[in-house]
């Protein structure tokens, strides 16, 4: 072969496996490229960026005390750690027409930005199904990011009396004299509507500034009948004050076997309207975030909110308060406050008659 021929052919040989070796390399090079950027493509948005590091979350309530008050302290002490970024969590008291005016605000003025929640009182929804003046939201269009938990509402009676179930107190041969803080409250509006749609003999006195004066009233036997949150008459109950009768649609601990007062309505209408009181009850305490919220924020609040109701810490704190938390998803927050403002109108005409927005 030409000297020159076999020198070409050599270099060209060269040349080619050099090349294909670059090429092999680059290829290498490519795929581990790929293959270490996998785990930061499948990790979630906050995760590349976590947008509430350095951060304050503010949960805005219509009331300075209260469970409600107390409850949304508690969850705000412990929430922040289950958010990717670890945000600070704060609480701003802003009272002002029974809630209306931190509803309003959260839904009308604070910036849809993941950074401010509203820790609701569930009655708005009665307000706007009423259609009080001051209400300036729609429920429905508040991201729910879910709720701390609900309290049951229970009917009791002077542990000393000798009624021991509501049939009894049907039956009963004067009227029982029912302690109120005035309509609108748990303590006027569950025994007005058994009197009024279950035939019970009851009397009510309205005026008792809280739940506590009714409390002495029923120890000096001024009063007979006292309804509250199932959390608020315990202690009387443990201490044999009083005898709990009834209890509403959510079953509180250590009153599951109690009549619920809406199987008690003798009439369709009756057991509608006693329905719309114990909805907000079902909801209750719920936190929100305004419209327009990013999806993706909502979506880490809601998994944040749903880690710290099970926290040990928090639940210890709940314990000292006497506060039971449970988990209700933002879902069926929602869906209960929807249930509540689809009433038909023969409905509606007879409500506002016996529910009145208020406590």
């Amino acid at each position: 072969m030409d000297p020159d021929l076999a020198r070409h052919l050599r270099s060209s040989s060269t040349y080619l496996l050099r090349r294909r070796g670059r090429m092999n390399r680059m290829r290498v090079f490519g795929i581990l490229a790929c293959v270490a950027l996998v785990p930061f493509l499948l990790q979630p948005a906050w995760a590349q960026a976590p947008f509430y590091e350095g951060k304050t979350i503010t949960i805005v309530i219509g009331a300075t005390g209260g469970s409600l008050n107390v409850s949304a302290r508690i969850v705000a002490r412990h929430l922040g750690k289950h958010i990717p970024g670890n945000p600070a969590v704060i609480v701003q008291n802003m009272t002002g027409a029974a809630h209306l005016v931190a509803t309003n605000h959260v839904f009308n003025v604070a910036k849809p930005d993941g950074l401010t929640l509203l820790a609701a009182n569930p009655n708005v929804g009665i307000a706007q199904l009423s259609k009080v003046d001051a209400v300036r939201f729609d429920v429905r269009k508040l991201e729910w990011i879910g709720s701390s938990g609900a309290d049951g509402v229970a009917l009791t009676i002077r542990a000393d009396l000798p009624y021991k179930t509501f049939e009894e107190v049907r039956n009963a041969d004067r009227e029982l004299v029912v302690g109120t803080t005035g309509p609108g409250s748990n303590a006027h509006d569950f025994p007005l509507l058994l009197k009024e749609f279950a035939g019970a003999k009851f009397k009510l006195v309205s005026g008792y500034p809280a739940n506590a004066d009714i409390l002495l009233a029923i120890e000096r036997k001024e009063v007979d009948v006292w309804t509250a949150f199932a959390s608020t008459v315990r202690p009387a109950v443990e201490r044999g004050v009083v005898r709990p009768l009834v209890r509403g649609r959510v079953a509180a601990k250590g009153f599951e076997h109690l009549p619920v007062d809406e199987e008690l309505a003798v009439s369709p209408i009756g057991k509608a309207i006693m329905g719309i009181r114990a909805a907000p009850q079902a909801i209750g305490r719920g936190i929100a975030a305004p419209p327009g919220t990013p999806q993706e924020r909502v979506a880490i609040l809601r998994e944040a909110l749903a880690k710290v109701l099970k926290d040990p810490a928090l639940l210890a704190d709940g314990e000292k308060a006497q506060i039971e938390f449970q988990h209700i998803p933002g879902e069926e927050v929602l869906k209960n406050f929807s249930a509540l403002l689809d009433q038909p109108p023969e409905v509606l005409k007879e409500m506002v008659k016996y529910i009145k927005f208020g406590n």
